[in-house]
């Protein structure tokens, strides 16, 4: 019970990990007008509707890459697939609060809730399988 408890904390910090970096990755590609503080719900409101399309793919790659890491992390501890989808599940509720919170396009909505749930599944399916 511990070490699946442990693999779906660890997984989620992973995952987190992931998006993280591959927003920041956006970021850098894609800079936000200088003077914007990213941690503002209201200037992201303002900024998103301006973001060219490769920005905002970013951040679903972020999603989606973030879930599949995060899955394989929790499966490799865990040693079942069933924390990887957990993952998964838990990283995309944060994606869905993120899209309340911000309003997104519909197609980002649709991704953000599509691909999670199967990169996950598809990082659990990766792990090691040992003994």
């Amino acid at each position: 019970m511990l070490k699946r408890l442990i693999g779906v904390i660890l997984g989620l910090v992973a995952g987190m990990i992931v998006v993280a970096l591959i927003e920041g990755l956006g970021h850098a590609l894609w800079p936000p007008p200088p003077g914007t503080d990213l941690r503002d719900p209201e200037q992201l409101k303002a900024l998103l509707p301006t973001l060219p399309i490769g920005a905002l793919a970013s951040i679903v790659a972020a999603w989606a890459l973030g879930s599949f890491g995060g899955g394989w992390m929790a499966a490799t501890i865990a040693r079942s697939p069933r924390e990887g989808l957990a993952v998964g599940f838990i990283l995309m509720c944060m994606g869905v609060l993120t899209m309340v919170q911000i309003p997104h396009p519909l197609w980002m909505w649709v991704m953000g809730v599509v691909l999670p749930l199967p990169a996950a599944w598809l990082g659990a399916q990766l792990r090691p399988k040992t003994g």
